[in-house]
This record gives C-alpha cells, sequence and structure tokens, in this order.
C-alpha cells in the first residue's frame, strides 16, 4: 500500500503540485486566518463547520458521528437530516481535534477542489494517454465556476471528487462486456464513496448513470439481459452502503418533499451554461451588468468556452474514429440529458418562465414525482455534470491539437496558449469570506457547569439556529436545533411551535415543562421582522415574575426561572 502511494507521488508529482496550486488560489480569502475563516457570508455552511466539528468530537466522546445527544432536545439530532460529505469528515477528524471546526471544514473544501481535479485528469489520462491533454480536463471540471460558488456554502455539493470516479468505473464495467467480477467491485465502491459525499450527487448520478447504461448498451439486449442486472446490483448495493445514515432517518418523517412551486425557481436558463460567472475579477462586473443573476449561487454553470471548443473539435475526432464514435455518442447524450434535467421542471428564460399558467413540462417534472426524488429542490445542478463531459471531450480534443503539432515547441507553446486562456476564462478571483468563532455567549454558558438544556430565541430565525449549534461544540449544552429549515425534526417543530410567541403564558408554561435552565433572547433579532421588537418584548416580559434576567453577554439577554 506504502510502495504505490509513494509510486503515484512519484509519477503525478508535478500534476498533484499544479492541482494544490490551483486549489489554494481558490481558497486564497482564508489562507491569511484558515482557522478563523470561512468562504461564503455565515449560512448554510455554519452548518457544515458543525458537523466537521461534531465529527471529531464524537470520537472523544465515544458517541457516534452521526446523532448529536446534545442537539433537538430532548431527543437527539441526526445530522443525516441534512446533506452531508460524512466520510470526508470522519477522515478529517485528527485535523479537526488539532486546528479546529474551521480548520477542518476549510481542509475538507480544499480536498474536494484538489481531488476533483485529480480525479477528472487520471480518467483523462486513463483515456486519452496524454497527460497535458488530462491535466486540462481536470482544470476545466476543477475551476468551473459552479463549483466555486458552491464552496461558499454547500460543502456537500463541491464533493465533486467522486463524480469522474463513479462515471469512469461505469464507463470501465459497461465497456469490457465480459463478468469481470474487479469491474463489478470498482463500480460498487465508486458508488458508496459517492453516497458518502452527497446524496444530490448521488441521485444526480444515479438518474444519468442510468441513461449513460442505456446509450451504451442498447441495442444489445443480449447484453443487458446476462449483464445489466450485475451492474445494477453492484450500483445497489454501494447505494445502500454510502447512503445508510441518511436512510437510517427516512421513518422520522424528517425529509419533507419540496411542492413544485418550490422547484420551478431553480431550473436553469440555457444561457447559464455560456455566460461567465459574475464574480469573475475582470469582466465579472460586465456579466452582472448584461444579464442579472440573483440566484447566481445556483444557476452559474459556465462550462468555459474555450474548454467548449476544445469539446467540440474532441466529439468531431471521436466522431470520425470507429472505436470513438460509441463513446462520442454516450457521452454526448449523457452530457444532453444532464442539460435537459438541469433546465428544471419547464423552461426559465430571465429567470421567467415562458408559460407560467399553462407551462410545458420537462422531463424533471415527471422525475420529481418518483419516490425519493421529490426531495430535489435545486434541478440547476444537474448541470456539473454536463460541465464534466464537456472537460473529458476537451482532453480529447487538445489530444488532437497536439498531435497534429510535431515540432515539439510548437507543442508547447500551444499547451502553454491554452492553458493560459483556460485559466483567464475561469480565473477565479478573490471570493467573499467570513470570520466564524465562538460568540462571548457560548463562552459564558461554557463556564456555566453542569448538563443542561438552553433555548435560543427568537425562533423562525435561521442564523439563530445555525450559530446555536455551531456554539454547541465548544460548552457543549443541550439545546433545541434542525439540521436543514426545510426537513426539521419533529423534537424541534414542537418546540417552535410552543415558541414562536414568547413570551406568553403558552411558551413560558412549556419551557418549564420541559426544565430549560436558561432562556437566551438575542435582543438584535427582536427587530420587528418575523419577531416582535424588543421593547415590546421587554414590556411584555414584565407579565411573568416567574422568569428573571440573570445575565447580559453583549446583545443576549440571559432569562431563568426562579426558583
Amino acid at each position: 500500500m506504502l510502495s504505490s502511494f509513494v509510486r503515484v507521488l512519484r509519477r503525478d508529482a508535478f500534476v498533484l503540485l499544479w492541482y494544490v496550486g490551483l486549489a489554494l488560489v481558490a481558497m486564497q480569502s482564508v489562507l491569511p486566518q484558515p482557522r478563523e475563516l470561512i468562504l461564503g457570508d455565515l449560512g448554510d455552511n455554519i452548518h457544515y463547520v458543525y458537523m466537521v466539528g461534531w465529527s471529531a468530537q464524537a470520537f472523544l466522546l465515544d458517541a457516534s458521528p452521526f446523532i448529536d445527544p446534545r442537539l433537538n432536545y430532548p431527543d437527539g439530532l441526526p445530522l443525516s437530516s441534512n446533506d452531508w460529505p460524512y466520510l470526508s469528515y470522519l477522515l478529517l477528524a485528527p485535523a479537526t481535534l488539532v486546528l479546529g471546526p474551521v480548520f477542518g471544514y476549510n481542509l475538507a473544501i480544499f480536498f474536494s477542489h484538489l481531488l476533483s481535479g485529480y480525479f477528472t485528469y487520471l480518467w483523462a489520462h486513463r483515456l486519452t494517454g496524454s497527460r497535458l491533454a488530462a491535466l486540462f480536463a481536470g482544470t476545466a471540471f476543477m475551476l468551473t465556476p459552479f463549483r466555486l460558488l458552491r464552496s461558499l456554502g454547500h460543502a456537500n455539493i463541491v464533493t465533486t471528487q467522486m463524480l469522474p470516479i463513479f462515471f469512469w468505473a461505469l464507463d470501465h464495467c459497461l465497456n469490457t462486456r465480459a463478468k469481470r467480477e474487479r469491474s463489478l467491485w470498482f463500480l460498487g465502491i465508486a458508488t458508496a464513496l459517492l453516497a458518502s459525499s452527497s446524496q444530490y450527487l448521488l441521485i444526480m448520478s444515479l438518474v444519468c448513470g442510468a441513461l449513460y447504461a442505456l446509450y451504451a448498451i442498447l441495442p444489445d439486449v443480449r447484453f443487458l439481459l446476462l449483464h445489466g442486472w450485475r451492474i445494477a446490483a453492484s450500483v445497489l448495493l454501494g447505494t445502500l452502503v454510502g447512503a445508510l445514515p441518511s436512510l437510517s432517518v427516512l421513518g422520522a418523517n424528517t425529509f419533507t418533499p419540496f411542492a413544485v412551486g418550490r422547484t420551478r425557481i431553480w431550473s436553469a436558463d440555457p444561457l447559464n451554461f455560456l455566460l461567465p460567472s459574475s464574480l469573475h475579477p475582470l469582466w465579472g462586473d460586465w456579466v452582472e451588468r448584461l444579464r442579472p443573476e440573483p440566484y447566481a449561487g445556483e444557476k452559474t454553470l459556465y462550462v468555459s468556452l474555450v474548454a467548449l471548443l476544445l469539446a467540440g473539435i474532441g466529439f468531431w475526432r471521436l466522431m470520425r474514429e470507429a472505436q470513438g464514435r460509441r463513446r462520442a455518442f454516450v457521452w454526448g447524450a449523457t452530457a444532453l440529458s444532464a442539460l435537459v434535467f438541469a433546465l428544471g421542471t419547464d423552461l426559465w428564460i430571465n429567470n421567467e418562465p415562458l408559460q407560467r399558467n399553462d407551462p410545458f413540462w420537462l422531463p424533471a417534472y415527471y422525475l420529481a414525482h418518483l419516490p425519493g426524488l421529490g426531495m430535489m429542490r435545486v434541478w440547476s445542478r444537474f448541470g456539473i455534470i454536463t460541465i464534466l463531459f464537456v472537460a473529458m471531450f476537451a482532453a480529447f480534443g487538445l489530444r488532437y491539437l497536439l498531435a497534429r503539432e510535431r515540432n515539439l515547441w510548437r507543442q508547447r507553446i500551444l499547451a502553454t496558449l491554452v492553458f493560459g486562456l483556460l485559466l483567464l476564462d475561469l480565473m477565479p478571483g478573490p471570493l467573499p469570506a467570513s470570520a466564524l468563532g465562538p460568540r462571548s455567549i457560548d463562552h459564558w454558558l461554557a463556564a456555566q457547569e453542569g448538563d443542561f438544556a438552553v433555548a435560543f430565541l427568537p425562533v423562525d430565525k435561521p442564523l439563530i439556529n445555525d450559530l446555536a449549534i455551531f456554539g454547541s461544540l465548544f460548552h457543549a449544552k443541550q439545546l433545541p436545533a434542525y439540521m436543514h429549515a426545510a426537513h426539521q425534526p419533529r423534537a424541534y417543530q414542537d418546540f417552535a411551535a410552543m415558541a414562536l410567541n414568547f413570551p406568553d403564558q403558552r411558551s413560558v408554561d412549556y419551557f418549564a415543562w420541559r426544565k430549560f435552565t436558561y432562556l437566551i433572547l438575542d435582543t438584535n433579532e427582536y427587530n420587528g421582522w418575523r419577531a416582535p421588537a424588543w421593547a415590546e418584548v421587554e414590556q411584555r416580559l414584565a407579565e411573568f415574575p416567574e422568569l428573571r434576567r440573570v445575565a447580559e453577554v453583549e446583545a443576549f439577554v440571559v432569562l431563568a426561572f426562579e426558583q
């Protein structure tokens, strides 16, 4: 094992250094303080930092990393009620314990960048035999703006490193056309690893993978009948193993299917694949003025015009080769299928449906009615599979252009020019970053002895929940909490329903019955938006003498019940 690892390092040292450098550039905003800064504004990213922290702490507490018994009081909180890359978080637990949850979270994103590029490189190199062409494919996939924008908040979606491995394994299984057990095991393991990275990416890959297999096998019905079931069984087994944490919470009725009204707005526009990111440091402002995109984080699916041009050349060359024609068809049809799914439930242009009241439903609308797929909210994410195959086609295109040049220096000049254009086209620029650390109220709670329950108020404000669960890593007290606002567990739903109108008699009685030691009120959030103004709250608190003010920590007022 060690000797194989050393051989890989020697063989691909330059390639790995290249992707390490690109990953660091993509994360340049957090490099000055990797233990305090995270990419993006504070929001969903806090959930993933907490997950990283709990995955590490669970080892010290001899607890399951999949359920935090301190949260979702009085029950436990299953982390699988949100999509999380649990395998990578568990593998990085030692670094997290030493350097903190923010560092562990940043390290996980770094490796997602690095491995997304490297694994795409390995597949492209296996097929093309050209290191430069494969390096180009990995770079185009790694730096695609969709991936980088998802690193601002959705760590599950940025874990695309297993996408090329899954389709590589599937492709190998389909093209051996023989009963080779090793290829089936490879596919099963790849599927399990994908499932351990993201349920979203798993579902998209299973859908597109099924189409990939049909495109590759048909019309060879004999192979489908004799061996198709073996491939399907391998994928199913890998799915069950990798998705087991998520499957274990299905019976709790935590996951809520999304109605079409909530998914339609996430339909991609065909132009999203052709317009550069508005965060591009050179022409991003111009793109934003030309066509404002309020949902840029999810709908920026730019494939790179440089990669697209080379992909066109690669598709043309494969179509001219007897052995490549079938691959060109399968890849092209799969990329096009993923693009159609990314267009969502119905066609939208400039974030407006072409037919608002009587839409022509696209395949995603019917797909959403299948069991389990109603939890898909953002259909545009299918576009990452299209981007992957554009990058793979581009590898064949660059290989062809380099092979035409017999002169070594001309080859180098051409390669330098093409890579320079790609890097200019996909230049990430500095992404926004935010500081995240324990608050004064978290330190105050940590100083209070004992194991007890607290409630942060008001409810119905996501950031209150997000910062509360992150703070629990430092004070270890019990509190109501959820992992995903759309998939709240029953215990939190009960808590929110009772606490929504606090302070009133019903909520105060509930808190006393549940034996909350402290009620912690964020005065900044009592601002008249989805919660009364603080002056009104103070006036109403005077009606409940059993609640006494025991501390004020910055903007937080701490209440306790009179003994």
